[in-house]
Order: C-alpha cells, then structure tokens, then sequence
C-alpha cells in the first residue's frame, strides 16, 4: 500500500487515518453505557432457564458469599464532585457489606426452607426475588436492583441520605 505522508495504518481497526485524525482504542466507548437492571435481567432468567439452570443457580447462592457492591466508575469520573462521590461510595459500602451479609444469610434460609418443603428451584428464586426487593434502597443501589447503581447521578441524594456522617473535605 502506498502511504503518503498524510496517512497512516491504524492498527487498531486497519482503516487508513489522515494526519489530522487521532486513531481510537477498540474499547473505547462511544454514547453512554446502557444502565443495568440486575433484577430485570434475573427475572427473565428465572422464567427462561430449566430446572437443571435453576438449580444450579441456587447451589451458587449456597456456596459464595454475600453480594458485592457495583458502580460504575464513568458516573464517579463524569461526576461535578467526584472525590466527595468516591468518598460517599466508601462509606455507604461499609454499611452495603453489613446489609449484604444479612441478605445472604436470609437467602440462604428462604433455599433451605423451600428445599425442605420440596418447592421447585423457580419458586425458591422467586422467594429470593421477594427478599431482594425487600431490602433498603442502599443495598438495592449497590446490586443495581430496580434502580441504579451508587454512583449514578439519579441516586445522589438517595447516597447523601445513606452517608449522613459524611464530611466534604473538598468542599
């Protein structure tokens, strides 16, 4: 291929690019990222996969731990106040991981519970649905359950509400 003095090989993608062009990375994003609703995403789970995928997914439940807390670093990066975001996120995962040790714990019950009773996998994970939306809306942000994440801007006074001993030291 002849290559000018004004065009280069982006490796990346192989298309030529001229000089005034910057080449992009292959995991660059382009628009926003699509937000994720876990409990949508379970739900349709539930209702699709056979009792072999139920069950399978029960044994999971009794055999990690409690859940984690996601959120999405874009929405802290994109943030106006980012170190008072990362700072409140800290504090609201201390009380998430206290809350999420007793969820487990109840789920965990809700499984053997249903497994004494005979109930089939589907009906057990529903119960677990039940529990999940039971739960506070901090623990809900932090699985991204029905709503989104922690650092979401949509969620920030719902994160002030969870973080009252909070101080900005960069106000």
């Amino acid at each position: 291929m002849n290559v000018d003095s004004d065009t280069r090989i982006n490796n990346v993608n192989k298309a030529p690019l001229h000089a005034h062009q910057t080449p992009r990375s292959s995991t660059q994003q382009h628009g926003p990222t699509p937000e994720i609703d876990n409990r949508a995403h379970y739900l349709k789970y539930i209702h699709a996969a056979n009792e072999e995928k139920l069950t399978s997914s029960i044994d999971a439940i009794k055999r990690y731990g409690p859940p984690v807390a996601m959120f999405r670093m874009s929405d802290i990066e994109n943030a106006a106040n980012p170190d008072e975001l990362h700072g409140r996120i800290g504090r609201a995962i201390e009380q998430f991981e206290v809350e999420a040790k007793h969820y487990h714990e109840q789920a965990r019950d809700i499984i053997y519970q249903g497994e004494l009773a005979g109930e089939a996998s589907k009906d057990i994970l529903l119960d677990i649905v039940q529990l999940r939306d039971s739960q506070s809306e901090l623990f809900k942000m932090g699985t991204n359950w029905g709503c989104k994440g922690f650092a979401h801007p949509d969620n920030y006074e719902n994160l002030v509400a969870a973080t009252p001993n909070y101080i900005n030291y960069y106000a």
